[in-house]
């Protein structure tokens, strides 16, 4: 699995067992359906020019930063808008469905 260096940071930031809750929730055919908005920037193919490549990324960690974004714990204004849209359901189907990806 691909990794980016923060995610153990933030994935330290959530208890595992909320991280297992959400992960509860996930639905792989959900989450390829609401991947469409991600991949216009998260480029499907893995290219990233200066955005963080998703695909294949673990699903906890995913959710984590997911999470964080939503919170606000993360800067970046895009994120924020991007992830405080999303319920906890909605959140884990897309990391279950970017980790099942290579």
């Amino acid at each position: 699995m691909k990794q980016i260096f923060w995610v153990p940071l933030v994935i330290a930031a959530i208890s595992q067992a909320a991280q297992a809750d959400i992960l509860a929730k996930a639905d792989l055919a959900y989450g390829e359906y609401l991947s469409g908005e991600c991949v216009t920037c998260h480029r499907a193919d893995g290219g990233d020019e200066g955005i963080p490549q998703i695909i294949g990324l673990d699903a906890e960690g995913f959710a984590a930063i997911m999470l964080a974004y939503k919170a606000k714990d993360l800067d970046n204004p895009v994120m924020q808008i991007v992830a405080g849209r999303l319920d906890e359901e909605q959140i884990a189907s897309l990391a279950v469905y970017f980790e099942s990806l290579e």
